[in-house]
C-alpha cells in the first residue's frame, strides 16, 4: 500500500497512467468512419475545403452552410476541421486521432486541476481515471464533431492553468491573466456553452481562500473577485464576431422536437426537473446511450410526476449538501457547483435550445461526477488519514474502484464500435428506443440505395409511429421518385410544401431538398412554370447543399435545359461544393451535350473524392475503350 501511495503522489506517473488509459480505451475509434453529423459538417461542408477560406469561418455560423438561425458559432472548432481536411482529405483516421489526443489532454487536466487545489493524490488519480474511461464521453470523442466539447474544455483548461499561474507568479500576474483571457476566448469560439467556465473558476478560487474570506469579510471577497474582470475583456471580440457573422444569442426558427420553446421559465424548470433524471442516469450508469433525445423519448411537458418530484428533490438536496459541506469538504461543494454551472446553458432552463438532452453536453460536467465518486471511494477506503485504514475498508474500496473502471472501460470500448458507421449506430439506437421514429428513418437513409425495399419498410415503420415525421416523409418521397412512383412522391412533397411552417427561414437545406424534389416531379409532368418556381425556392433554402443543387440540376435536365444545369453545377463547384454527386452529375450533363472528354474528367474527379462511388466508375468505364487502364 505504501508503494501505491507513493505512486499516486508522484509528480508525473499518475497523469501519464490516466492519459495512457484514455488513449487505450479510445484507440478503436481510429478505425471508425464519419458518422451522423460528421456527414453534413465534414463530408458535405464546402467551408472547410481550403485553408484560404479560414477567415470566412469566423464570419459565419456553424450550420450556416445548411441551416440558418441556430445561433451556433464555433469558428475555432471548424478551423481545426479545415486543418484536418488539408492534412487528411476525407480519410477519417486523422480526424479521430485529433479527438483522441484532445481527450487525453483533458484527462491530464482533470488530474492537474485536483492536485493544483491540493486534493489527495489518490483522489486526483481516481478522478482522472474515471474521466478517462467514462462511457458518456463516447459521443464527444468517437463522433468527430463532438470535438467542439473536447476543444472547448482544452482551451478552458488553458484559461484555468494561466489563472493559477497568475496567483503563483504575482510579478507577471497581468501577463498570465491576459493569457487566461485568450484561453477563455478560444474556449468560447470552440463551443458556446464554455462561456460559463469563469463562474466555475471563481467558485474554485473562493473555496480555496474560504477561511480568509470568512475572516476578513467583503474586502476579501472583492479582492478575489476583482481580477475576474480580465475575463470580461474576451466578451468584446466574441460579441463583435457574433454580430458581424449575424449570429444571435438565442436560436430562431423551428426548434424541432423541443416543445419547451413555447414554455415559460417556471414551466421549463418543472419540465427539466423530470428530465434531469436522465442526466444522472447517464453519468452514473453510462448505459444505455442514444444519439438523440427529444419529445419521443422524454417527457417535455410541465406536468408533475414522480420523476419531477424526485428530480427536483435531488437538485435541491445537492445544493443544500454543497452549502453544508463548504467548510469541511470544499471539494464536494466545488463538484456540485461545477455540475450545475457547466450544465446551465444546455439545461433549457435559461433559454430553450435545439433539443432537450445531449450526451456530448455531459463531457465537461462529468468532471463533477468523477470528483464526487472518487471522493467517496477515497473516504470509504480510509486513504485520507495518516494511519493505515482497516484492511476490509481498503479491500471494499479497491474492489468497487476496479468494478467501476472495468465496467466503464468495457462499456466505452463497446460503444466506440457503434460509431463505426451510420447503419451500426442507428441499429443500436433502434434496439434501445424502438418506439422512436428517428432510428427507423436514419436506417432507411443508410440503406436507401443498397436495399430500397428495406428502406421503404423502415420509412413506413417510422411513419406508423409519427405520421408527420418530416425526415421520414422526405426520405420516402426521395425513394418514390427514385423508383418511378412519381404520383406518390408528388403528393407527399406537395403536402409538405403546403404545410411548411411560417417560421422556417432560409437557409434550411432540408426544405431546400423538399422544393428541389418537388421541382423534379413537376418537371416530369411538364409543368415548366411551377417547376422553375420550385427550383428558385430550393436554391434559396439550400444555396450550398449538394443534394439540393443536384436535384435542381436534374430538374433542369428534365425540362430540357441542360445549359442551366451545367451553369448551376459549375456555380456549386465555384462555391466550394465539391462532392462526388456534384461532379458525377456535371459529367452526366456534359456527356448529354456531347462533350465526353470533359465528362470523363469530372467522373475521375468524383472517384478521387470517393473511390467507392459506383455510378462515376461505371460512367467512366463506359467512356474508355476496352482494355484501357
Amino acid at each position: 500500500m505504501v508503494n501505491i501511495q507513493k505512486f499516486a503522489a508522484h509528480r508525473h506517473w499518475p497523469w501519464l497512467l490516466a492519459v495512457g488509459l484514455a488513449a487505450l480505451v479510445y484507440a478503436n475509434t481510429l478505425n471508425n468512419g464519419f458518422t451522423y453529423d460528421d456527414t453534413p459538417i465534414i463530408v458535405n461542408n464546402p467551408t472547410i475545403r481550403s485553408l484560404a477560406d479560414v477567415p470566412r469561418l469566423f464570419l459565419a455560423g456553424y450550420w450556416d452552410h445548411r441551416q440558418a438561425g441556430l445561433s451556433n458559432y464555433r469558428p475555432l472548432f471548424t478551423f481545426t476541421l479545415a486543418v484536418d481536411y488539408a492534412l487528411w482529405g476525407l480519410r477519417p483516421v486523422g480526424y479521430h486521432l485529433t479527438n483522441l489526443l484532445l481527450h487525453a489532454a483533458n484527462t491530464a487536466w482533470v488530474w492537474w486541476l485536483l492536485r493544483c487545489y491540493r486534493a489527495a493524490p489518490w483522489l486526483a488519480l481516481l478522478a482522472a481515471l474515471v474521466f478517462a474511461v467514462h462511457p458518456v464521453h463516447t459521443e464527444a470523442v468517437a463522433n468527430v464533431v463532438g470535438r467542439a466539447e473536447l476543444l472547448g474544455m482544452c482551451f478552458g483548461g488553458l484559461m484555468w492553468w494561466s489563472w493559477v499561474q497568475a496567483r503563483r507568479d504575482t510579478e507577471r500576474a497581468g501577463w498570465w491573466r491576459a493569457l487566461a483571457a485568450v484561453g477563455y476566448l478560444a474556449a468560447m469560439l470552440s463551443k458556446e456553452n464554455m462561456v460559463v467556465l469563469p463562474a466555475a473558476l471563481w467558485l474554485a478560487e473562493v473555496l480555496r481562500a474560504r477561511h480568509r474570506l470568512w475572516r476578513v469579510g467583503w474586502s476579501g471577497w472583492w479582492a478575489t473577485t476583482r481580477p475576474f474582470f480580465w475575463l470580461v475583456i474576451p466578451w468584446l471580440p466574441y460579441t463583435g464576431l457574433r454580430l458581424v457573422s449575424q449570429q444571435g444569442f438565442q436560436p430562431t426558427g423551428v426548434l424541432s422536437g423541443n416543445p419547451m420553446y413555447a414554455q415559460t421559465l417556471w414551466e421549463r424548470l418543472v419540465t427539466m426537473a423530470g428530465v434531469s433524471l436522465e442526466w444522472y442516469r447517464l453519468v452514473f450508469l453510462g448505459f444505455p446511450l442514444k444519439p438523440w433525445y427529444d419529445a419521443h423519448n422524454l417527457v417535455l411537458t410541465p406536468v408533475w410526476s414522480w420523476r419531477t418530484v424526485v428530480g427536483g428533490l435531488l437538485a435541491a438536496g445537492l445544493v443544500a449538501g454543497a452549502v453544508a459541506a463548504a467548510r469541511r469538504f470544499p471539494l464536494l461543494t466545488f463538484a456540485v457547483g461545477f455540475w450545475f454551472i457547466t450544465l446551465a446553458l444546455v439545461s433549457n432552463v435559461v433559454v430553450p435550445i435545439w433539443t432537450a438532452v445531449g450526451e456530448r453536453w455531459l463531457y465537461v460536467p462529468s468532471v463533477a461526477y468523477a470528483i464526487a465518486v472518487s471522493w467517496a471511494l477515497v473516504r470509504l477506503g480510509g486513504w485520507t488519514g495518516r494511519q493505515p485504514a482497516a484492511a476490509w475498508r481498503v479491500s471494499v474500496s479497491v474492489g468497487l474502484a476496479l468494478v467501476l473502471f472495468i465496467s466503464y472501460a468495457y462499456g466505452t470500448s463497446r460503444r466506440n464500435l457503434d460509431w463505426q458507421h451510420d447503419r451500426r449506430l442507428f441499429s443500436r439506437f433502434l434496439e434501445t428506443d424502438p418506439q422512436h421514429p428517428l432510428p427507423y428513418t436514419l436506417l432507411a437513409q443508410a440503406c436507401q440505395t443498397t436495399d430500397p425495399a428495406q428502406a421503404r419498410a423502415y420509412y413506413e415503420q417510422a411513419l406508423a409511429r409519427a405520421p408527420d415525421f418530416f425526415l421520414a416523409l422526405l426520405g420516402l418521397a426521395q425513394l418514390d421518385l427514385r423508383e418511378g412512383r412519381i404520383e406518390a412522391a408528388q403528393a407527399t412533397l406537395a403536402r409538405m410544401v403546403a404545410g411548411k411552417p411560417p417560421e422556417v427561414v432560409p437557409t434550411d437545406a432540408d426544405w431546400g431538398l423538399v422544393h428541389a424534389l418537388y421541382a423534379r416531379t413537376l418537371a416530369l409532368h411538364g409543368d415548366t412554370t411551377r417547376a422553375l418556381e420550385q427550383i428558385a425556392e430550393a436554391r434559396r433554402y439550400g444555396p450550398r447543399d449538394s443534394p439540393t443543387l443536384t436535384s435542381c440540376a436534374i430538374a433542369y435536365v428534365t425540362l430540357g435545359q441542360p445549359a442551366e444545369a451545367e451553369t448551376l453545377l459549375r456555380e456549386a463547384l465555384n462555391m466550394g461544393v465539391d462532392t462526388p454527386t456534384i461532379r458525377f452529375n456535371l459529367g452526366a450533363v456534359l456527356l448529354r451535350q456531347g462533350r465526353p472528354d470533359e465528362a470523363e474528367r469530372h467522373f475521375e474527379a468524383a472517384l478521387r473524392l470517393d473511390p467507392a462511388f459506383a455510378p462515376a466508375r461505371l460512367a467512366r468505364d463506359k467512356l474508355r475503350p476496352a482494355g484501357t487502364p
